[in-house]
């Protein structure tokens, strides 16, 4: 019988906030004590002194797991890299609402144990792939797991969005500029603009305008193996495609977005006690008090 191999857990925090890089710390403590081999993202291991830790490259694709200590934006940013691995995510909210967060921190020790002893199962939610096809040809691509977002810029001047589901018209919309988000992204800046919550188990694509100038726009909701199509039209040239909120490129007049179910999956850690309309109902009624304090 050959010597079971350790568990290799992959650590990212966000380096900008000192909370998560305190708890990076204790994280790497708790696992060595128990056994478990803990690497670090190497600008993360060098901020903690722990440069003996850092994964090389290559190295990502030996993981079991990898734990996040951040919010949604460092979720977003490390579960597309993961996707690239297979491999499956945890994560631990050191930000504001964190709606794709597994946990809070006061319950990390219970989550690192779960992690070590196996004691999880694993959550599949879709990605989008956004191509950018100008002139006839593709001259862009990205990866999203939240949403790809057509807006226009600083100027207040509206842009004229027709949309297309499978070649078939839909709507034209004229607005701010339009959303394509997965089912994770519903509770995202889709939500913000008045979509609907889907449960991120679904595989579908939500449309939704960004302050359309009409009443009787509304959100559309179409089928996983749908492909979204939408085409530009501005008498300007500050227009931005925004994957994630967090990477741009920018648009021209006539410019065609098509949108797709991508052929990876992210791969969320579930732990027994939580799950997402658990989730929600904190986030909710997180936002609906700062609402109430505010006032």
């Amino acid at each position: 019988m050959g010597v079971a191999r350790l568990i290799r857990i992959g650590i990212i925090p966000h380096i900008g906030k000192k909370l998560a890089l305190s708890l990076t710390q204790e994280v790497v403590g708790f696992l060595e004590a128990q056994g478990a081999v803990p690497w670090l993202d190497p600008k993360a291991a060098q901020l903690i002194g722990r440069g003996d830790l850092a994964w090389q490259d290559g190295q990502v694709s030996d993981l079991d797991v990898l734990l996040v200590l951040g919010g949604d934006g460092t979720l977003l940013r490390a579960a597309r890299d993961a996707a690239e691995y297979d491999l499956p995510i945890l994560g631990v909210n050191v930000g504001h609402l964190g709606f794709l967060t597994e946990l809070e921190t006061d319950r990390l020790e219970f989550a690192l144990t779960a992690l070590i002893n196996k004691e999880y199962s694993i959550e599949e939610r879709m990605f989008i792939m956004c191509r950018i096809i100008r002139d006839g040809k593709a001259v862009a691509s990205y990866r999203a797991l939240n949403d790809a977002v057509i807006a226009r810029g600083t100027f207040a001047r509206i842009i004229q969005v027709r949309t297309f589901v499978d070649n078939q018209p839909v709507v034209d919309y004229q607005a701010d500029g339009i959303i394509v988000a997965t089912p994770t992204g519903s509770t995202a800046y889709s939500l913000s603009a008045g979509g609907p919550i889907v449960e991120p188990q679904l595989d579908c694509l939500i449309i939704t305008p960004i302050c359309p100038h009409t009443l009787a726009a509304r959100s559309v909701v179409v089928h996983h193996d749908a492909v979204v199509k939408v085409i530009v039209e501005a008498s300007h040239k500050d227009i931005m495609l925004t994957i994630d909120g967090q990477s741009g490129f920018p648009l021209q007049s006539h410019d065609q977005v098509e949108v797709a179910k991508a052929d990876v999956k992210a791969k969320f850690v579930k732990l027994k006690e939580r799950n997402f309309f658990t989730i929600l109902n904190s986030r909710l009624k997180t936002i609906t008090s700062r609402k109430e304090y505010d006032q």
